[in-house]
């Protein structure tokens, strides 16, 4: 029997053990997005343009779609 395998099969295993558990933590510890800058643009928005609403809620909505925040409506 060849023994070279033996012995070259849990190096492996833990290998490929550790490569996942590794993206596992990756993935676990990215941060999400950051979205409130989306809300306080809008207010600064709605402050300094009159209350115009259609552009600030569009400024609004394209803030969070370049983010990757969650789309919704803006608030009041």
């Amino acid at each position: 029997m060849d023994t070279r395998n033996r012995r070259i099969r849990p190096r492996l295993i833990a290998f490929a053990v550790a490569a996942f558990g590794l993206g596992a933590a990756l993935a676990a510890s990215a941060e999400p997005p950051q979205c409130l800058h989306c809300v306080q643009d809008y207010y600064y928005c709605r402050d300094h343009s009159g209350n115009d609403y259609g552009t600030c809620s569009n400024q609004f909505m394209n803030c969070q779609m370049d983010g990757g925040c969650p789309v919704g409506l803006p608030p009041p």
